[in-house]
């Protein structure tokens, strides 16, 4: 019999934990095995679980693994706690309409290639307008990420299932492949674009990712997209799209984004962060850069 455990990760998001899981919980009337990775929270996130939904597994990290190792080491407990086949990975800022699980899963019944499923997303505060309606789409040359359809009205256009570079945010795993490939790569903690490198490789695995339009999610996009970028975060983030790069993308892409993309992005995150005095990211940017001159010692899980 085939079992779903949903991984949730959180940290001092109490409020937006629990409606998560109500949401969860609405959609459908089967069983449902739910842990949630609590990620060092000071905000009384567990017990306040532990109170509404006592049926839910809490771990209680005392420190923030970061993303991909939250979601690997879930994922080892949910093997050890549930008998689990397929993992359903779920942000903690989503709510889920009804049906949800059973659509994303029900492809995996189908088609023995399908390795992994993703839903549509529409925005929280705009349920008319799409977040996401069909997974990644990459520019090496640029270096940019854009989820297919976004910002759109969601008027059906997206409403085909198809092949996509699938988001961690809302997507299932069966728990086989997740294994084979030995999780997410913790290469890119604390933070992305560990979803795609793990749907990238999955594909290159010789398994299918499909975008699921039946499975309908609503997102809170974070109150601090767009307001400028921290020093670590920018630090991070133009290490993660190397390694990303250097794994993924083409010599010719590879060569496109040195001579155009990484030329254009320095000099808009300079000019836009250096207008708002957030000389914190500048110098965040250029210690990124100055750690990719230096010889590259990761491993390939692929």
């Amino acid at each position: 019999m085939e079992e779903i455990a949903t991984i949730i990760l959180t940290m001092n998001q109490k409020d937006k934990t629990l409606q998560c899981l109500e949401a969860l919980f609405n959609s459908t009337a089967a069983a449902l095995h739910v842990l949630v990775w609590d990620n060092g929270s000071q905000d009384g996130t567990a017990v306040a679980i532990h109170h509404a939904f006592p049926n839910v597994l809490v771990h209680e990290h005392p420190t923030n693994l970061g993303v991909a190792s939250g979601r690997n080491a879930a994922a080892a407990l949910a093997c050890e706690r549930f008998n689990t086949t397929h993992f359903l990975f779920l942000d903690n800022d989503i709510l889920v309409e009804p049906g949800f699980i059973e659509a994303l899963h029900q492809p995996f019944t189908q088609d023995t290639r399908v390795g992994q499923t993703q839903a549509k997303l529409r925005f929280m505060h705009d349920r008319e307008r799409l977040n996401d309606g069909g997974g990644n789409t990459i520019n090496f040359t640029l270096g940019q990420f854009m989820p297919v359809g976004f910002n759109e009205i969601d008027r059906g256009q997206h409403d085909t299932i198809k092949p996509c570079i699938s988001c961690g945010g809302a997507m299932m795993v069966r728990r086989d492949v997740f294994e084979q490939l030995g999780g997410f790569d913790t290469v890119f903690d604390p933070f992305g674009p560990e979803d795609a490198d793990f749907s990238l490789r999955l594909q290159k695995a010789g398994y299918s990712a499909l975008y699921i339009p039946q499975a309908v999610a609503y997102h809170e996009v974070s109150h601090t997209f767009g307001k400028g970028y921290s020093e670590e975060y920018a630090r991070h983030k133009s290490r993660h799209w190397f390694k990303f790069m250097r794994r993924h993308a083409s010599p010719w892409q590879q060569l496109g984004f040195f001579l155009i993309g990484a030329p254009y992005l320095a000099v808009r995150v300079v000019a836009r962060e250096g207008r708002k005095g957030n000389f914190g990211a500048v110098r965040g940017l250029c210690r990124g850069l100055v750690d990719l001159a230096k010889p590259q010692k990761t491993k390939d899980p692929s």
